[in-house]
């Protein structure tokens, strides 16, 4: 019985880790499902692959790194260097297209300057990437300190168009459960990248140089194939990724910061790990990215969802998630058919101290999760209490000349911040204990206004929302006065209720409004 077990798990091992990750996705989304009303909406399912481009693209190219035999650091630099640089320059007057390109040319460039480090001077790559990263945050900030918001026609399209589920949308009415083009953009390059890696050359040498702690890289030099040459590419083409994931996520934000894509390269490559490619390289497979990216992404919806855990638990559960994968491939990895008795006791002995480890290290997760429940308080955490709109103070900023009013209230921190947009470019902010403002140009104003009469603002496409929110989302109140009209509009996150169109609204809105200090 152990014996025909043994056989079949080395006949079927590189399949197990991908199998795994479908199984994990399927269950964890059935599971909320039930638990979590929410979570049965296909729009739900559908805002799953709405906010994944950006990730997938990113790591679809550090699943072929990792299958080299590597490590690439570098995407939580070129990321917000992309997004950063192509907002500045959009801002001064470049083509979007243009943009574009020059983006995934600088980003491509910085992939094979690494590679070329990594491959002909043997810098380890953990060093060459990490030195990238650093490279590329610092130019994001030396271009700006702040968020640069995108105010053009072409990325406006690519974030707010709508492609219409055949079947379950009223395309009519232009109503139902859609994607985005950044979707369609990501699947292609999955695509690609699957094809690539399964049937070319180079996807076979990429398996064949990784692996067994360089052994494998050896061996296909003595075999004839191209190394150094797959190696630099398997770089250059992460270095292009990178780049293109920035661009999605400029598309998404509708902005560019040197924040973006912080702590990046470690939700990548736990998201690669997830997906069943194994760190040591030469075993995984590219499909499995997209149920790594989805579990990552699932996790975070969940626990937002969910409204009672903060939303650090997110990066508990991705760890515990990756640290379980890595000991399943390395179980998996270990168990061979014709072992001498000597190389049974060695793996009993492996997995035995891997058992302990993940035991202790579940032990301490439980411990503090225990003592911040129950020793981090005497009084038991109360939910903030969303506040109603300050429907009086409201339409005392619209007479006097206020052509946005937004108020946002809850969260973490219970806040209540009312902001009154004027046309003169000044804003006034209140918190009710302190009140700021902060000058625009005129121009930036009447570009907002314009942008969110664009929207559809003044039509049914607009609605007001209002659902039990979660313990850590916002209560909003946006009112625009444009040509004499005068529309209020409610929502809450944490849900999906609210049309799509408004979070555009809000996202453009944050990258213009003062900060309150906390």
């Amino acid at each position: 019985m152990k014996k025909g077990f043994a056989k079949f798990i080395n006949k079927y091992r590189r399949l197990l880790p991908l199998s795994a990750t479908i199984i994990l996705f399927v269950i964890a989304y059935t599971v909320s499902a039930v638990y979590l009303p929410g979570m049965r909406d296909i729009q739900v399912f559908l805002n799953l692959l709405n906010q994944t481009p950006y990730l997938l693209v990113a790591v679809i190219g550090e699943t072929l790194v990792v299958l080299s035999g590597g490590i690439d650091l570098s995407v939580a630099g070129i990321v917000p260097l992309v997004t950063t640089a192509s907002a500045f320059l959009i801002q001064t007057g470049w083509n979007p297209w243009a943009t574009m390109l020059l983006m995934i040319v600088i980003g491509t460039a910085m992939g094979a300057i690494m590679g070329y480090f990594i491959t002909y001077m043997k810098v380890q790559p953990f060093i060459a990437t990490l030195a990238g990263l650093f490279i590329g945050r610092g130019l994001a900030y030396f271009i700006s300190n702040n968020s640069i918001s995108i105010n053009n026609r072409t990325y406006e399209l690519l974030s707010r168009t709508k492609i219409l589920i055949p079947g379950l949308s009223d395309v009519v009415a232009q109503k139902g459960p859609y994607i985005t083009p950044s979707v369609v953009f990501g699947v292609i390059v999955f695509a690609i990248a699957i094809y690539i890696s399964l049937y070319t050359r180079f996807g076979r040498t990429v398996y064949a140089i990784g692996g067994k702690n360089g052994a494998n890289e050896q061996s296909a030099k003595l075999m004839g194939l191209p190394v150094n040459r797959t190696k630099m590419l398997v770089y250059t083409i992460n270095g292009f990724c990178s780049a293109l994931s920035g661009i999605l996520l400029s598309i998404y934000t509708g902005s560019g910061h040197g924040m973006y894509g912080t702590g990046l390269e470690m939700t990548v490559i736990a998201a690669v790990v997830i997906g069943g490619t194994a760190l040591t390289g030469g075993e995984g497979y590219v499909f499995g990215a997209i149920f790594g990216t989805l579990i990552t992404i699932l996790i975070q919806t969940i626990i937002q969802i969910q409204g009672t855990l903060i939303s650090w638990w997110t990066l508990i559960v991705i760890g515990l998630i990756t640290l379980f994968f890595i000991g399943m491939q390395s179980f998996f990895s270990n168990l061979k058919i014709g072992d001498t008795v000597m190389d049974i006791a060695n793996r009993r002995r492996r997995n035995r101290r891997f058992i302990i480890g993940a035991s202790a290290i579940a032990i301490a997760v439980l411990m503090v999760f225990l003592a911040v429940k129950f020793l981090g308080t005497n009084e038991p955490e109360e939910k903030c209490e969303l506040k109603s709109f300050r429907q009086d103070q409201a339409e005392t900023l619209v007479e006097e000349g206020a052509v946005i009013v937004y108020e946002r209230n809850g969260g973490a921190k219970c806040i209540d911040e009312l902001f009154g947009i004027f046309p003169d470019g000044r804003i006034i902010a209140d918190n009710g204990t302190q009140t700021i403002e902060k000058q625009l140009s005129a121009s930036e104003v009447e570009n907002l206004v314009n942008y969110i009469v664009e929207l559809n603002w003044f039509t049914d496409t607009m609605y007001s929302t209002s659902h039990l929110p979660c313990g850590v989302c916002y209560h909003y109140f946006t009112s625009v006065n444009y040509n004499g009209e005068l529309k209020t509009v409610e929502a809450v996150d944490g849900g999906t209720d609210a049309p799509s169109e408004y979070w555009a609204m809000t996202g453009r809105l944050h990258t213009l409004l003062p900060k309150f200090e906390q």
